[in-house]
């Protein structure tokens, strides 16, 4: 390849048992050691959900965070906790010498917590079919979105319910795009991806083509979602002008044993390679988080995919 693919993650990491400033730190750690371009917190405070417990709206229920009332932004969307996060990863880089490191930061989607959030509690909404729901989602993430903008981090939406066809998948592209309206368009062509795993049919990846970023990020790898390189091509994504982040290893692996070779995992990006071509493989990385992994197998994952690009860029 003429370019060198960048590789990422998608963001969680296995939690350890330290003090959340360390935690990143060696997170951090881990991610340079295995060669990642574009680097996570980890999210070693709190899962995808639980991040936005103190959203306005949103109660703490014994299910975990429920809808409570209308959903509203934050007050001072600056003071979201991910930043503290993503600040001790920008200082711990710089302290390295290694500032040439992007950091990202991931965001949760609207149609994902607006759903996962309704189904521990719903109340001042109808039901989940509520469009109000998802809307209101959209509204209070999206000066989050803007803020990140503001401090120059990659931005990555997560929304693993458009492939789940928790609401039509047309209608949540919508939705999802209403956190890009005010990023300036370079921006979104360049540091701004949405990540759905899952498996996809025709209809949900030709949906996806309408998201408002550059990058859609997409799993490859588990046995579920392989098929997905058949919805792939060429002039598709040429046409709407979208770039592909390959999830090109998969993380279902409980042991060592089963994590793919180095081998299998550079002939699947080689694979895709051909199929759309290199200018529209944007970046590399896991098929998902890898919070449920062990942190032996986490590392495996991530070390197999740096040498397989090594492979791959040869």
């Amino acid at each position: 390849m003429l370019v060198k693919v960048p590789k990422t993650v998608i963001g969680s990491f296995p939690v350890k048992n330290k003090s959340l400033e360390d935690a990143i730190k060696e997170v951090v750690e881990t991610q340079l050691r295995y060669g990642i371009n574009i680097v996570s917190d980890g999210e070693q405070r709190a899962d995808m959900i639980n991040y936005f417990g103190d959203l306005p709206g949103i109660g703490k229920g014994p299910r975990g965070p429920f809808v409570q009332s209308k959903i509203l932004p934050y007050s001072s969307p600056e003071n979201f906790i991910k930043f503290n996060d993503l600040e001790i990863v920008r200082k711990y880089l710089v302290e390295r010498g290694r500032g040439d490191v992007d950091v990202k930061i991931t965001i949760t989607g609207p149609i994902t917590l607006a759903f996962y959030t309704a189904l521990n509690g719903l109340k001042y909404y109808s039901s989940l079919r509520d469009v109000s729901l998802y809307n209101d989602f959209a509204e209070a993430l999206a000066p989050i979105v803007f803020e990140a903008y503001k401090r120059g981090y990659y931005i990555q939406i997560d929304e693993p319910a458009l492939s789940a066809k928790v609401i039509d998948s047309k209608l949540g592209v919508s939705i999802v795009n209403k956190l890009f309206s005010s990023l300036p368009n370079y921006y979104k062509n360049e540091r701004a991806s949405v990540h759905v795993c899952g498996q996809l049919n025709p209809k949900i990846f030709r949906d996806l083509l309408d998201l408002d970023v550059h990058v859609i990020s997409l799993a490859f790898s588990a046995s579920n979602v392989q098929k997905n390189v058949e919805l792939l091509g060429k002039q598709i994504l040429h046409e709407n002008g979208k770039g592909l982040g390959v999830g090109c290893i998969d993380v279902q692996a409980k042991s060592l044993d089963d994590v793919e070779d180095v081998d299998t995992v550079a002939k699947r990006i080689m694979r895709i390679r051909e199929i759309v071509s290199e200018e529209h493989i944007a970046v590399v990385h896991p098929d998902c988080g890898l919070r449920p992994l062990s942190e032996e197998v986490a590392e495996a994952i991530l070390d197999r995919m740096n040498k397989a690009m090594a492979i791959v860029d040869s």
